[in-house]
């Protein structure tokens, strides 16, 4: 029986739109995250996977749900 995996990427562009109205520059947006500043930007040009951790930590900062920066593909949309 073959499972149908799914992955989630945390969405460059809600990210992006986050980051902007969090009244942080990147660089303490990344500071309050506990990640680089650089890493804060490949995250605003690319969806990428992220750790739970991590978009937890993202969602408390915007008071939004991880579910709302999330883009979730299925195995055969790739």
């Amino acid at each position: 029986m073959e499972t149908e995996e799914s992955k989630a990427l945390l969405n460059n562009k809600r990210f992006a739109e986050i980051v902007k109205i969090s009244n942080f520059t990147q660089e303490e947006f990344a500071e309050e995250i506990g990640i680089s500043d650089r890493y804060v930007r490949t995250l605003m040009r690319e969806n990428k996977k992220v750790s739970v951790d991590l978009a937890y930590k993202i969602s408390i900062l915007a008071n939004c749900s991880i579910e709302s920066m999330l883009i979730i593909e299925n195995k055969e949309d790739e």
